[in-house]
């Protein structure tokens, strides 16, 4: 249960909030010229966890004109609320989150402010619906302005070399377009495809019989019907076990390799010398790397795993590939490697798809993006079709071209999603990788916004006239009195002019 004075002390951690933020205030600086006329600096895709840190990062270094847009209603940004049934994240609470290094904007904070630090003592993870909650307090305190319930359905390339894109956005009050110098697509897991589903299982069933994990699930509706689950990674199991909560009469759950992984390579992965510096490897080695990690597999939490196994209804089977599936009246029935099971409801926990072909909003560039395959080949024997499909991004997360001259613009896009994974280890979108993937992305953005308008930044420079030495006699009597140090000696404090600071 939350404190009593849980309000009081968020209020409280609200006011300390700004004042470190007033504290790491560099002195901000409208240094970014207007591209134009209602021309944004930067739009972000995506009002998750990380365009929400994106986007705080990018104000905190006077980028200003940025517009972060969201699919989903305000406050429910993200998986959190959605296709995310585990209980808790699957990131240990120690890892760094998105407060951009001010101490009291790290999620930690949050959680000892609402809850007491005996509770934060006491978890290992962060539940789940916490973290949604603490990404809304995120959102308010830093300002970050999302427009929700907006979908990019496309992003067209500028007309000229150096000008905007032309992003078309569909909202409540039906389409509108917006110009921006930059893109962002912090789309998450999905951002670089969707959905994985086989289709030889699940393309023929109607759609009230079959569901995939990432799918919106009414769970009520499964009370007393018989679910049957293939795939054995964690969002299966929780769907498994988000069912059986609900009182589904029974879920009998499939894998189709013959054991289960037991070591997860990303917990390996999650120091801060690994997640900062994995992008400065060769194209050999992230190849060579990405694919031993595929090689091992991730194996689901023990947590979601032991959730299942609370319900007598619940079983689990390896080795145990779906052949084939068909519909008798309102059953499905499966082949289990030459089995029949009959069910009321499927699941898929098939994951995700990498395939940027998928993703309508990159429809009109998706033809000048360079892949892995398009710019590197493996040795004989370490060829992967997979990791071939995802895109060869820079150190900043920018799109590649596969023609420089026939897309001068594309290194003005960025993929700060699932897609970034073989260029960028889990730098990026996730959890574990977040700062990382934040620092490196706005660094590269701000960098190169400086050296294009480096003309401007002399400009400025050159017109500067703000005298700071106005006498070289005493003091006029109309200037307030020299400030001095404490430090300074008992006599000059003692002076009538003295101000202690």
């Amino acid at each position: 249960m939350p404190l009593i004075d849980r309000d009081a002390r968020l209020a409280a951690l609200k006011v300390r909030i700004r004042d470190e933020l007033d504290l790491l205030d560099y002195g901000g600086r409208d240094w970014v010229p207007s591209p134009g006329d209602g021309v944004l600096d930067v739009l972000i895709v995506g009002g998750g966890h990380a365009g929400q840190a994106l986007a705080f990062a990018l104000a905190r270094k006077d980028v200003r004109r940025v517009l972060v847009v969201d699919a989903a209603p305000a406050g429910l940004e993200g998986p959190w609320s959605t296709s995310a049934r585990m209980r808790t994240l699957r990131t240990p609470k120690m890892l760094k989150g998105p407060d951009d290094d001010v101490p009291s904007l790290a999620p930690r904070s949050w959680f000892v402010a609402a809850y007491g630090q005996e509770r934060w003592d006491a978890i290992r993870y962060i539940p789940r619906v916490d973290w949604q909650e603490y990404l809304q307090f995120y959102r308010e305190v830093t300002g970050i302005d999302v427009v929700n319930e907006t979908t990019v359905t496309a992003v067209a390339p500028p007309a000229h070399p150096d000008g905007p894109f032309t992003a078309t956005l569909a909202g409540p009050d039906g389409d509108r377009e917006v110009l921006a110098q930059r893109v962002i697509f912090a789309t998450g897991l999905e951002g670089a495809g969707g959905i994985a589903v086989p289709r030889h299982l699940f393309g023929h069933l109607p759609d009230s019989a079959w569901a995939h994990t990432s799918h919106a699930i009414d769970f009520d509706a499964w009370r007393g019907v018989r679910v049957g689950v293939l795939g054995g990674g964690a969002s299966a199991f929780d769907v498994a076990g988000t069912a059986l909560e609900h009182g589904a009469a029974s879920v009998a759950h499939f894998m189709r390799r013959p054991e289960m992984p037991a070591v997860n390579p990303l917990r390996w992965m999650e120091y801060a010398s690994f997640v900062e510096h994995f992008c400065d490897l060769d194209d050999a080695d992230k190849w060579d790397f990405m694919r031993k990690v595929l090689e091992i597999d991730q194996p689901s939490t023990q947590s979601s795993i032991w959730r299942c196994f609370e319900h007598a209804d619940y079983s689990f089977a390896l080795g145990s590939p779906w052949l084939s599936t068909r519909m008798d009246g309102d059953e499905v029935v499966v082949d289990v490697a030459g089995v029949e099971h009959r069910f009321d409801v499927v699941v898929a926990g098939t994951g995700v798809a990498v395939d940027l072909r998928m993703r309508p909003e990159l429809a009109d560039v998706v033809d000048h993006i360079a892949l892995w395959g398009d710019r590197y080949t493996p040795p004989s024997g370490k060829e992967h079709l997979g990791l071939a499909a995802y895109p060869y991004l820079t150190g900043s997360f920018q799109f590649t071209a596969r023609d420089d001259a026939a897309a001068p613009w594309m290194g003005r896009l960025y993929h700060f999603a699932q897609g970034a994974r073989v260029t960028m280890g889990i730098t990026g979108h996730q959890l574990s990788g977040l700062p990382a993937g934040v620092q490196r992305l706005v660094w590269g953005l701000t960098g190169d916004l400086f050296r294009e308008h480096h003309a401007h930044v002399r400009a400025d420079f050159d017109a500067y006239d703000e005298r700071e030495l106005i006498s070289l006699g005493p003091r006029p009597a109309d200037q307030p009195p020299i400030q001095r140090w404490a430090s300074s000696s008992a006599a000059e404090l003692a002076a009538p002019d003295a101000v202690e600071v």
